[in-house]
């Protein structure tokens, strides 16, 4: 309560200097008066100036001035007697009175004008702060505003339960930013702000910005850690809360909302930790009360600065101005109590100014941080690295360890796979070629679904079914390229060859996303270990984050956008320009989505999650070849070929050569197996091969 009652105090000691604005008149308005239309013209005696000069006249009382004895009134005794001589006081001598009459803040408050009017002079300025971050200069046509006379005024209930009249024009007639700063070193922070809006730059209430790093003296910086409490504008709750954006904080309303124009007390309350800095000999506490940044004028900035009972402060300081022209001259200390100290603007705060406060304190009014809060301090400053590198290494150290494994082939695979003739072939050559195309038609054969003959000099392929669920969807597709509408036969000409390329065009692409479908799911548990690794990687840096969700979706959606990119880049097209062109644009998007992660998280944390994501691409990619997953496949595939080479004698002169014919036209067998009596009925070997040199 002590506290408290000093604050109400403070503030409204302060405010009184500001409700002067409806009594001031500017002396540069006496050169907008109206003058005479007619000149003078009367004769001027000697000696005299001329009225109508006036560096004449002024230069003429200047002399003048030189000679003169001024005489105060109180050598001619009581001038309260009716005998007393009737003497003009001089001008200075009035002046001096009217200067003593006045109150302690109309003195601070006239003084504050004439500095605020008076650019041409530094006033002390101190520059090369290097821990003090400003914003850029701006235009000082705001401050200029509220110097014009008949401004139009509103009436303001500031948060101290006072009414003042303020002019009422959008800015910000006040603002107290009280800070208690506790044995542990948090510091609980509560800032009232009274503005006056209009529409204008006010359109959606007051955004906060705080700084997100703390920076020493010799320019080490940490993370802040910060706690919203609460939020209120006139005293009513509202939802607000916290954003990382790049270097900063952000305060900001949870759902947008327009603020009508008005008169608006807020309050935000939060805790900060992490804002003091531990020297050898004392400990530090700076912050800059109007943050810089608001584009508003600020008549009256207030601040307390308050420590644990019987603790006294060692050094305090106030500057005010822009980045190049911070001066004591324009905020005034004031000991509230041994423990609390007060301090004020006395001149009004234009758009991108600060008012800083920096304060020294001992050593022994805080508490020693244990090995605790050390930890946790580490954890917030690298958590982001620790949990990437983690996560990265769990990742690529599972899929070596799996590689190798599969290297000794002691992994079988237990994934459905139908050893077709064209698979054969893919698995045997690692590609599907014109042969494996030839294949599929004898496979066909022997399915009794089309049939293959040679008129004359002509290989003919006639369909003898319309039944083709047996297919696959990619035979289906092959068989529709074939026999186009009704046709039932087709002749192996150059006139159809076009027919034949389209129908091996998509076997060959159905072949390769069967293999890839094997590959997925002989890889899915690996590939599902490596992503949920991915994502509780990025679930455990978002829980370091200010905003955990807000942070969380960004780091997703990065991964999710560098994932789709890498993908596209492994694709491959028929031009070289369009294959240039999706690399140089994947590269770009993958680079823009490590930026934006780098925003929110630190960027080599980013890069390496862009890195774990690749190496789950090449390592399933990897598992896809012959010499990964499907080994075992390859495997069965030089088996059976060695089974048709060692057996050829036997299958030759047996029914178990219609059954093989494809597969020994797929795996180059044709060799081992001429015509004879025994087969000639069902050999189609020979046809095959002139339909493979028709393609």
């Amino acid at each position: 309560m002590k506290k408290l009652f000093l604050t109400i105090c403070f503030s409204l000691v302060f405010i009184t200097l500001h409700s002067s604005y409806a009594r001031i008149v500017e002396l540069n308005d006496v050169n907008n008066a109206p003058k005479s239309q007619v000149p003078f013209s009367a004769t001027i005696p000697d000696g005299l100036p001329d009225p109508n000069n006036l560096e004449e006249v002024v230069r003429f009382f200047r002399e003048r001035f030189k000679n003169a004895s001024v005489s105060r009134a109180e050598d001619f005794g009581d001038m309260n007697q009716a005998n007393a001589v009737n003497v003009q006081h001089s001008a200075e001598y009035i002046q001096q009175m009217q200067e003593n009459n006045k109150s302690t803040f109309e003195k601070i408050y006239d003084q504050a004008m004439e500095r605020i009017s008076d650019t041409s002079q530094d006033n002390g300025l101190i520059t090369g702060t290097r821990f003090f971050e400003l914003a850029p200069v701006q235009s000082q046509s705001a401050a200029t505003e509220l110097q014009q006379p008949n401004v139009p005024v509103v009436n303001a209930m500031l948060p101290t339960g006072r009414n003042v009249l303020v002019p009422a024009r959008e800015h910000i007639p006040y603002m107290l930013s009280s800070f208690n700063i506790l044995p542990t070193g948090l510091i609980q922070i509560t800032e009232d702000i009274t503005v006056v809006a209009n529409g204008q730059k006010l359109k959606h209430g007051i955004i906060k910005r705080i700084p997100k790093f703390s920076q020493s003296r010799s320019g080490v910086r940490k993370k802040l850690d910060i706690q919203l409490l609460s939020v209120t504008i006139n005293g009513r709750e509202a939802s607000y809360t916290l954003e990382e954006v790049g270097d900063n904080i952000i305060i900001k309303p949870t759902q947008q909302y327009v603020l009508q124009p008005g008169v608006y007390n807020y309050s935000f309350k939060y805790l900060l930790d992490r804002k003091l800095w531990y020297y050898d000999d004392f400990t530090e506490f700076y912050w800059d009360v109007t943050g810089s940044y608001l584009n508003l004028v600020i008549t009256s900035a207030n601040a307390i600065v308050s420590i644990p009972d019987g603790k006294n402060f060692l050094t305090q300081t106030v500057l005010t101005g822009y980045a190049n022209r911070l001066t004591h001259n324009r905020a005034m200390i004031a000991a509230l109590d041994d423990n609390a100290l007060g301090f004020a603007s006395t001149t009004p705060v234009l758009p991108g100014e600060g008012m800083h406060i920096l304060v020294s304190l001992d050593k022994n009014v805080f508490l020693e941080p244990g090995i605790d809060r050390y930890i946790v301090w580490f954890i917030t400053d690298y958590g982001d690295i620790l949990f990437a590198l983690a996560g990265f290494a769990a990742v690529l150290i599972s899929y070596m360890l799996s590689w190798r494994y599969i290297k000794r082939q002691k992994k079988q695979s237990n994934g459905s796979f139908k050893l077709t003739a064209p698979t054969l072939r893919y698995l045997f050559k690692n590609r599907f070629d014109k042969t494996a195309f030839s294949a599929w038609l004898l496979e066909l054969y022997r399915k009794n679904i089309i049939d293959i003959q040679q008129q004359e000099q002509t290989i003919l392929l006639i369909k003898k079914t319309d039944d083709f669920s047996s297919l696959s969807r990619s035979e289906k597709k092959a068989m529709n390229n074939l026999f186009v509408g009704k046709d039932s036969v087709i002749a192996a000409t150059s006139a159809n060859a076009l027919k034949f390329k389209r129908a091996a065009a998509a076997m060959e692409k159905g072949n390769k996303m069967l293999v890839k479908l094997l590959s997925l799911q002989l890889n899915i548990g690996y590939l599902l270990f490596s992503i949920g690794m991915l994502l509780l990687t990025e679930l455990a840096i978002a829980l370091l984050g200010i905003n955990p969700l807000q942070t969380g979706l960004v780091l997703f959606s990065g991964t999710l956008t560098i994932a789709f990119y890498m993908w596209i880049m492994k694709r491959r097209f028929k031009s070289k320009i369009v294959n240039y062109a999706v690399m140089i644009l994947g590269g770009l998007f993958i680079l823009f989505a490590i930026l934006l992660m780098g925003v929110y998280i630190k960027f080599i944390s980013a890069l390496i999650l862009a890195m774990t994501v690749f190496i789950i691409f090449e390592y399933s990619e990897l598992f896809g070849k012959r010499g990964g997953f499907i080994k075992t496949k390859t495997k069965n595939c030089e088996e059976l070929r060695a089974y048709l080479e060692g057996h050829a004698h036997d299958i030759a002169h047996s029914h178990e050569f219609a059954v093989q014919q494809a597969n020994i036209f797929a795996l180059d067998l044709c060799a081992l197996y001429p015509v004879n009596n025994d087969i000639v009925r069902n050999y189609k070997l020979d046809l095959a091969a002139e339909i493979t040199q028709l393609l």
